[in-house]
């Protein structure tokens, strides 16, 4: 089983316009409020494509209780742990340019954050553990490597996206994979992402900071692949119209994940991968798997 974990998931708020200028009142052409979250979209993801999982996290109040909802309405099975905070609203402005808006997040108490602990303690071996986005108020930057040494050793995949601390700290637990993009690659380790070889070297660089394989995704170049054994791939991204790219790189990294559930080698579920986020991208919204493989079977026609 594939348990995702979204630490602070959200609403989010997408609005849509021809532009936006800051210090008037602007007229949108459409709103819509949808489910947030980096394992939230991970597990939208891989409920499209038929792979069995579970969302794990932290929700609460009535933005908690319409997220549940939303995530009903996807058919995605939830076990989300109850706080008495309210789950954030982030707002995503789609005009002349694309915006995000986060908040920070309820606070989460000690007895809360436990309860959740003590759920993915369950997991045992054969099962995969991925990690998504940031943490709110009252959860240390610490917990994803806390995690990650609790089940080492128990045949459990683990899987991190995050960035900055966060991402650091996860290093220290040698996570099975993580999967940067490129802005925050360059921000762990202070390098310009444009350099030549960037990809190559700054997926090596992480390796060598914990990651046992490393997923890169690279935008509108596609992504690069660093497996444990030191094969390095890459992919670049299937031609078509870019709607939206948020949750293309949650996208991403669940087709990763749903490739190797289906029995996939490394490089089979890396063209997944590719598919998935690159779908995702085209249509503005996290791709139903129909869309993944549709893209999937022209990326193999090329």
């Amino acid at each position: 089983m594939i348990y995702t974990v979204t630490f602070n998931p959200s609403l989010d708020y997408i609005l849509e316009g021809p532009a936006v200028r800051l210090g008037q009142v602007n007229r949108i052409s459409g709103a819509e409020m949808v489910f947030g979250g980096k394992g939230i979209s991970q597990s939208v993801i891989l409920t499209g494509l038929g792979v069995p999982n579970l969302a794990l996290g932290l929700a609460g109040g009535y933005t908690g209780a319409r997220l549940r909802a939303l995530l009903k309405e996807r058919g995605v099975q939830e076990e989300l742990t109850e706080i008495a905070g309210e789950t954030r609203i982030n707002v995503k402005l789609r005009a002349d340019r694309e915006t995000e808006i986060n908040a920070p997040g309820p606070f989460v108490s000690p007895q809360e954050l436990q309860r959740l602990l003590d759920r993915i303690d369950l997991l045992r071996s054969g099962d995969v553990l991925s990690f998504g986005g940031s943490v709110p108020r009252g959860v240390p930057l610490s917990i994803v490597r806390d995690i990650l040494k609790s089940v080492e050793g128990r045949g459990v995949f683990t899987a991190v996206d995050a960035d900055g601390d966060l991402l650091r700290q996860s290093l220290e637990g040698a996570p099975s994979l993580v999967k940067p993009n490129l802005s925050e690659a360059a921000q762990l380790l202070k390098i310009a992402p444009d350099r030549p070889g960037f990809a190559e070297e700054a997926a090596r660089r992480i390796q060598k900071m914990g990651a046992k394989n490393v997923l890169l995704s690279m935008g509108g170049d596609g992504a690069a692949l660093l497996t444990q054994e030191g094969e390095f791939y890459r992919l670049a991204a299937p031609q078509g119209r870019v709607r939206g790219t948020t949750g293309a790189g949650d996208s991403l990294l669940a087709g990763f994940l749903a490739g190797r559930a289906q029995g996939r080698d490394w490089f089979g579920a890396f063209h997944l991968s590719v598919a998935a986020g690159s779908a995702t991208a085209f249509a503005g919204r996290l791709a139903s798997g129909e869309e993944i493989l549709r893209t999937e079977a022209a990326m193999k026609m090329r």
